[in-house]
């Protein structure tokens, strides 16, 4: 249930925005392609999940996830204002998912490829070796030492 007289637009927009920082912290923590990672990610996603929960407890209960606010309904029984819980962290995560990988860190990838993934088929026969020449091309590394996927 919403708390202290929060509107549903109102609990719409900060569910989205929990869901967005959160989903954001798990792509930027946890991505393989970035370099300058430091510490655990799973110390700055569990504190991502604290932040949000101390700041969106008060007004919707602090969802940021559908999973978890389906199951209590389910057991109250009570279901007025569930679509809160549900609009809010998709449209935040779908949000946090285009703005990371095309704003933030995006892929180098050619649109022929993105259209092959999208449709669920392999990408052209010699797609391996061009991500693996991509990859080479994009790395920072010494003259000393080989990059990643290279061996001697």
């Amino acid at each position: 249930q919403l708390h202290n007289e929060t509107t549903t637009g109102q609990a719409v927009t900060v569910e989205l925005f929990l869901t967005f920082q959160l989903v954001l912290c798990i792509f930027a923590s946890t991505d393989e392609r970035r370099e300058d990672n430091l510490g655990s990610p799973a110390l700055s996603i569990g504190l991502s999940v604290a932040v949000g929960h101390l700041l969106g407890i008060r007004y919707t209960g602090c969802s940021m996830n559908p999973a978890r606010s389906f199951a209590p309904a389910v057991i109250v029984g009570d279901f007025s204002d569930h679509w809160v819980f549900w609009v809010g962290p998709l449209v935040g995560a779908a949000a946090a998912s285009i703005i990371y990988n095309y704003i933030l860190f995006p892929q180098a990838k050619s649109f022929s490829e993105r259209l092959a993934i999208l449709k669920g088929c392999e990408p052209e026969e010699d797609w391996a070796e061009r991500e693996v020449r991509r990859r080479q091309s994009v790395e920072l590394h010494s003259p000393q030492t080989l990059p990643r996927g290279m061996s001697e």
